[in-house]
């Protein structure tokens, strides 16, 4: 346990994961008393982005060259971790809007994979620019569903069932975590 907690500790896990649960919190519930379910839905998406760029920080560590050359195997921890920074903000989120938990937990995995990202491509500092710009852009852009680019680029937005926002935010979410997970943090 100890070690978890000093993984924990070195990743500023213990006060990022609740400052990003507050912050998911408070635009939710501004989104909450929107006067359509188009503003509160852009709401969710600009909650999900901040939440996760709040603790896209944590992603790495103080030192990465030092982790780098680590002796335990990094792969399961960053996957693991990315997962559950991911999992508790987007739970707190589906439990205070009203809107449809798939576009919840769409935006929870596409945001998690930008958050990644710009982690491995820009490093822990600039984390938080990758889902912050596209939560930004998609909350002032309404979702259209053409032509097909403008509908790929306002994923975050689209209806239930909207086939081709799940694929974009499922890729996006993919390439993240297995980028993350096997590069880590760029240095």
């Amino acid at each position: 346990m100890r070690a978890l907690a000093l993984y924990l500790r070195s990743r500023q896990v213990p006060f990022a994961l609740p400052g990003a649960v507050v912050a998911v919190l408070l635009v939710a519930r501004i989104g909450a008393v929107a006067p359509n379910q188009q503003l509160e839905v852009a709401a969710v998406v600009l909650a999900m982005g901040l939440g996760l760029a709040i603790v896209g920080y944590g992603l790495g560590g103080a030192d990465p060259e030092l982790e780098r050359t680590a002796a335990v195997s990094w792969p399961p921890r960053r996957a693991a971790h990315l997962v559950a920074v991911t999992v508790v903000p987007a739970a707190a989120l589906a439990l205070a809007t009203t809107v449809p938990l798939e576009i919840v937990l769409r935006a929870a995995v596409g945001f998690a994979g930008l958050t990644a990202l710009a982690a491995i491509l820009f490093g822990r500092q600039l984390a938080w620019t990758l889902p912050v710009a596209w939560a930004g852009g998609v909350a002032a852009v309404p979702p259209v569903d053409d032509p097909v680019l403008l509908l790929v680029l306002t994923w975050p937005a689209q209806p239930v069932g909207s086939t081709p926002a799940l694929v974009t935010a499922c890729v996006l979410g993919g390439i993240g975590l297995v980028g993350y997970a096997l590069r880590g943090c760029r240095t």
